[in-house]
């Protein structure tokens, strides 16, 4: 009998630890399901009509029809993305204030700045967003029609080559050093306060080249004012089906650092929350419409792990460190 009852309370006990396990799952699911809780918001560090706060308009409004809640874009642009940043490192981390930015800044500020308001560790990555792959671009009068011809007038040197980024410590301004580390010529950096002043100059004859995405020029190019020499993708662009990539022209792959813009949340934002966000951003990033709605901007939109965001930073970081410092680029 009594070997009878204690079974029974065994069994009892048991019973009620699957069901008490059961609910805890039950709970996490439903946690995990629940983003946004409430009003959302996306932080984008640069001005209104750039290309990520387009990006980041779209994403929230597609977020507000499958989530039902608000989610609003705010734009904190300045200081090379440090104001945005900082907001959302120093947010509560519930994963309902988020940032929108370009990973290399992420990657190179601890670089480029003797102190930072934030720690780059105190935001964690959620997943790729977008990514665009940089051209180099001539005018279409420039005296030489290839990259090959370019190099070689380049490292002829009879007359330095004034090329144009967005801005010191830009990804363009990046990649023009990895160039003529490669190329072993000498070429003029010119900054201008962005991408689209960089081509207006280049269009006036003030500079002989640029680096950018494909959208600041591609009307430019196809009204035969400008020629792309090449892009720093894995393969030609659709939008420009003549421009060869660097690998095709016997150039290291990487010389143009590509752009990706990542959605990140606080760092101690619950794996759950991240999670949950994550299910929800990603089919959309899949969708035929959307991405087609950015491929004519020459962004290529997809998802990605939250890892693999954390892995390109640290890939950015440690490549271009000694880029950086051989470079003597500063923004204190």
């Amino acid at each position: 009998m009594q070997a009878s009852k204690h079974r029974s309370v065994t069994q009892k006990h048991f019973i009620e630890y699957i069901f008490a396990l059961l609910a805890l799952v039950l709970a996490t699911a439903v946690q995990a399901q629940a983003w946004p809780a409430r009003n959302a918001s996306i932080v984008v560090p640069y001005p209104p009509g750039s290309g990520p706060d387009v990006l980041a308009r779209a994403l929230a409004d597609r977020l507000v029809t499958t989530t039902g809640k608000p989610v609003i874009v705010e734009n904190r642009a300045g200081a090379n993305a440090i104001i945005g940043s900082e907001t959302v490192a120093k947010a509560s981390p519930d994963g309902h204030t988020l940032l929108l930015v370009d990973r290399l800044t992420l990657a190179v500020n601890p670089l480029l700045y003797a102190k930072l308001p934030y720690s780059p560790q105190q935001l964690t990555g959620i997943s790729t967003i977008a990514s665009v792959n940089l051209l180099w671009v001539v005018r279409a009068d420039a005296p030489y029609k290839t990259w090959d011809e370019m190099a070689a007038f380049a490292r002829k040197g009879d007359a330095a080559i004034a090329v144009g980024t967005g801005g010191p410590g830009s990804v363009h301004h990046l990649s023009l050093e990895l160039v003529k580390r490669h190329l072993g010529a000498s070429m003029t950096h010119v900054p201008y306060r962005g991408v689209s002043p960089a081509v207006t100059g280049l269009l006036a004859g003030d500079i002989q080249a640029v680096i950018t995405g494909p959208e600041t020029v591609l009307e430019h190019i196809r009204a035969g004012k400008l020629r792309a020499l090449v892009i720093g993708a894995d393969q030609r662009l659709p939008l420009l089906p003549d421009v060869p990539t660097l690998k095709e022209v016997g150039a290291p792959g990487d010389l143009l650092i590509s752009t990706y813009f990542t959605l990140h949340a606080p760092s101690n934002t619950p794996k759950s929350t991240i999670d949950a966000i994550h299910t929800t951003v990603a089919p959309i990033l899949g969708e035929a419409d959307f991405v087609h709605r950015f491929a004519g901007r020459g962004l290529v939109v997809g998802a990605s792990q939250p890892s693999n965001v954390e892995a390109g930073i640290s890939a950015d970081s440690a490549r271009l460190t000694k880029v950086i410092r051989d470079a003597g680029i500063r923004l204190d």
